[in-house]
């Protein structure tokens, strides 16, 4: 993934795109951590922005399974 994810882009997708999303995300993480270890990545913010990138991407996630678990504003009983 090249460039900064946004969480206001992220939010437009479908769960299932998200995870798509997190499973590359995770996979160029564990590439990049293996290419650091053996002095072949170059560009060591890599590893920090893609960390954070899945940070973002399962933070839209628990706000979906958040909003979809707690009902729209109940009414109140007195």
């Amino acid at each position: 993934m090249k460039g900064k994810i946004q969480a206001k882009d992220l939010r437009g997708n479908e769960p299932a795109e998200l995870a798509r999303t997190l499973r590359k995300l995770e996979e160029d993480l564990l590439q990049y951590r293996l290419k650091k270890n053996t002095n072949q990545l170059e560009n060591t913010m890599l590893v920090r922005h893609t960390r954070r990138d899945i940070a973002r991407v399962n933070t839209v996630l628990a706000e979906r399974q958040h909003k979809s678990a707690v009902p729209a504003n109940p009414a109140k009983e007195k």
